[in-house]
C-alpha cells in the first residue's frame, strides 16, 4: 500500500531540506574564510633548496667570526646574535673565539665576510650535515655576508643588523616569510625596528620549538 503523502509533510521536508543546505553553506564559507586568512609564513624547516635553511643543530647555538669579518660588522652580527636569538627566543646563544670546523664541537654558525655573485647581499649554505645526510640536520653553517654590497644604499648600520638577522634565521631554520627581518629588502632597508627581529609566529612557532 502506497505512502500516503499530505501538502503539510512535504512544505515541511522541504524546509528542513534548505535549512540543512543553508547550515552546510555557513559552514563552507566560515572554512573558507579561515583558510584564506591563514598567514602565508615559512616551513617550520627548510630543506636547503635555493635560499632556505635547513634543520638546525640543537641547543647551545654557537657562533664564531672568521677573519674576514671586520669589527664593525661583527658588532652589527652581534646585534642579531644577542638581541634578535639569545634575548628574545629560547635559543641559548654562545660565542666561541675560535671556529671549531669538524667534530662534536664543531661551531654552529661561522660567519664570514665574502664576495658573493651579483647584488646578492648573504647566503647561509650548510657545510656540515649530521652524519652526511643531505637535507637532514645541519651540523654548521657558513653564514656569509657581502659588506660592501650590503652597504649600497642609505642606513648601512641598520642594513648589516638586518641582513644578519635574515641570515642568522635560515641558520636557525626558518626560510623567507613573515613581517620581520626575514624578508627580503632592497639597497635601503625599513628603519622599523620589528625587522630587525624575529616575529611572534618565527620564535613562538618555530625557533622555539626546537631550542
Amino acid at each position: 500500500m502506497g505512502e500516503c503523502v499530505t501538502a503539510g509533510s512535504e512544505t515541511t521536508r522541504a524546509q528542513i531540506a534548505r535549512r540543512v543546505l543553508r547550515a552546510v553553506t555557513v559552514v563552507l564559507v566560515m572554512l573558507t574564510a579561515h583558510l584564506g586568512s591563514a598567514p602565508s609564513y615559512a616551513d617550520e624547516w627548510g630543506y636547503q633548496d635555493g635560499d632556505t635553511g635547513a634543520h638546525p643543530d640543537e641547543n647551545p647555538h654557537t657562533f664564531c667570526f672568521s677573519t674576514t669579518v671586520g669589527a664593525d660588522l661583527q658588532y652589527n652580527v652581534r646585534e642579531a646574535e644577542y638581541n634578535a636569538l639569545r634575548d628574545d627566543t629560547d635559543a641559548d646563544v654562545t660565542f666561541v673565539s675560535s671556529c671549531n670546523w669538524d667534530g662534536y664541537q664543531e661551531t654552529d654558525g661561522v660567519w664570514r665576510n665574502v664576495d658573493l655573485a651579483g647584488q646578492t647581499t648573504g647566503s647561509t649554505p650548510c657545510q656540515s650535515w649530521e652524519n652526511g645526510v643531505v637535507q637532514g640536520q645541519c651540523d654548521q653553517y657558513y653564514i656569509n655576508l657581502d659588506g660592501p654590497e650590503i652597504r649600497v644604499g642609505e642606513n648601512d648600520e641598520i642594513d648589516e643588523t638586518q641582513t644578519a638577522c635574515h641570515e642568522l634565521g635560515h641558520a636557525v631554520g626558518l626560510t623567507h616569510g613573515g613581517d620581520d627581518c626575514t624578508i627580503s629588502t632592497g639597497p635601503t632597508p625599513p628603519t622599523d625596528p620589528k625587522y630587525r627581529r624575529y616575529g611572534s609566529h618565527h620564535k613562538g612557532d618555530h625557533i622555539n620549538v626546537w631550542f
